[in-house]
Formats: C-alpha cells, structure tokens, sequence
C-alpha cells in the first residue's frame, strides 16, 4: 500500500490517494498520515464508505479520543462521535432557533476545536453522510502562513501574549439564542490560558485563537478585543483560506493546532446536512 498526498493548490489540504480507510490501517500508515498532516495541515478522502465504528477506530489509531460536552448531539451507539446534523432524531428537519439549528450556525465562526479545554486537541476527523445542493462548505485558514506574514509590528504584539479561551464567552456569543451554562459544565470547563503563538515541533510557528477566545490576558478588554480581531480580520484573509466543497463519503482530517476553520452558511431548515464528527486529544502547548 502506497499512500500519496496530492496538494489541492491551496494554502493548506491535500488529497490523500492509495489508501481505502476501511482496510486494516497499521501503525506505518498512521505514521504516513500523521506526517501528512504536519505537512499539509487538512488532509482529504474522497469516496469513503465508512460505519460509525469504523470511524471510531480510525480515530483511535491516532489516539485519544474527546468526548464533546453537548449529550445530546452524541451518536446514539457511539458517544465519541458528535452529530453535526441539521436532522433531528425523527428524521425531520430542525426548526432556524431549535438548539441544533443554532448550535450549527455557531460554528459558521471562525474556531479552532476544542481551545477551551486545558489540553486542545490534535485533530478533527469529519464525514459527510448528506450534504447539501448548495452552501455548506468548511473553509480552512493556515495560521503558519498568517503567523508568517504579519507585519512586525503587529507581530510584536501578539508575540508571547496569552489568549483566554472560554466556553462559556463562545456559548453566549452564539449567533442564535444559547441556554446559559449550568454550574456543573462551568466547572467542567473553566476558562484556560494559550499562548497566542504556538511553538511546534518542527520549528514553525502559528497563530493560535478564534471564536472561544474572550480577551488577551492581563491587557485592557477593549484594547485586547480589538487587537483579536485585527489579527483574526488579517489571519483569514483569501490568500490563507482553502475552500473545501463536500461531497458524499468525503472524509476531512484538519490540524486543530495550526488551522482555523468554519462553516459556509447553507438553508439550515430546509436542506439536509449529516456530518460525523470525532476529536483526537492533544499534548498541551509547548511553551
């Protein structure tokens, strides 16, 4: 077995050939893939079929998995899979302010998965069961690349500053009415501090934010605020962004550490969307 990885031309994403992710998957494989998402950061299957269990064990190969906090949108038989639909259990389509639906909408922000916990995760892994006519896309935005080319100055000032993530912060800015968090998921997950810049591995850099961030800590709310959307306004300019478009049976593995990303509004009530979703846990930041 001969894995490849096609670049799609954009700043971010190849296509993954030679490899059938049904098939026994070794530990040289998943070697071959981990590498290939340090390289291209948003890694892309086409025609996949793929059981809820499978992808399970294909997330499990690269290791831990997260359970997200939301039960309800947990797959009945699998609960590390998080149900990214806009169909209810009944089949039916949701109503625009039904907690799916708005949840939904809340992540046609830009995030990166998983930032308002203490240790973020390595990667998402998502499969589209049903997409839409149109609408629905996931755009990818390379913050090595953002981190690169920002002028100095502003550079300068993002340079070893610490971000405050908080779930609670991202709930409540939710483009559509959220229910407050109760006090148990408060203690669950509690706001965490990120550097701003994360430090890999192999040298690089990358900017590291997005919708869960409250505000830059230790530095003045207003000033933080709008020194965050400077940098985010600049970090998903065109020039950054890869523009997935959905078919049936893809499967999309993306670098949580080194990408942001969002979803392309679509017709929420009257278009079916049925994507699975798992996260892969992560290591904490090096600092």
């Amino acid at each position: 077995m001969t894995v490849t990885f096609r670049s799609l031309g954009g700043p971010v994403g190849a296509l993954v050939e030679g490899l059938a992710v049904d098939t026994e998957i070794d530990s040289r494989v998943i070697d071959t893939l981990g590498q290939g998402l340090v390289d291209h950061s948003v890694l892309v299957f086409r025609g996949q079929e793929i059981s809820a269990s499978r992808l399970v064990d294909l997330g499990r190969a690269f290791g831990e998995l997260e359970i997200l906090p939301e039960p309800d949108r947990r797959h009945r038989d699998h609960r590390e899979i998080f149900n990214l639909s806009n169909v209810g259990p009944d089949g039916e389509l949701v109503n625009f302010d039904e907690p799916q639906a708005v949840f939904l909408r809340g992540t046609q922000r830009w995030h990166t998965d998983s930032s308002f916990r203490e240790v973020p995760c390595l990667c998402t892994m998502l499969y589209a069961v049903e997409v839409p006519a149109a609408g629905g896309e996931t755009l990818f935005a390379d913050m090595y690349g953002a981190y690169a080319e920002l002028m100095p100055g502003l550079r300068r000032s993002v340079d070893d500053q610490r971000l405050v993530h908080s779930y609670e912060f991202s709930r409540a800015n939710n483009p559509g009415k959220m229910d407050p968090m109760s006090a148990s998921e408060l203690a669950q997950y509690p706001p965490v501090s990120h550097p701003w810049v994360r430090n890999h591995a192999d040298g690089r850099r990358s900017l590291y934010m997005g919708t869960h961030v409250s505000h830059v800590d230790g530095m003045p709310l207003d000033q933080g605020r709008e020194l965050i959307e400077s940098v985010l306004e600049f970090a998903t300019g065109d020039r950054f962004v890869y523009q997935h478009v959905w078919e049936r049976n893809d499967l999309v593995i993306w670098d949580n550490r080194s990408t942001l990303h969002r979803l392309v509004p679509y017709d929420i009530v009257n278009e079916r969307r049925v994507m699975r979703r798992i996260t892969v846990a992560g290591t904490a930041h090096p600092e």
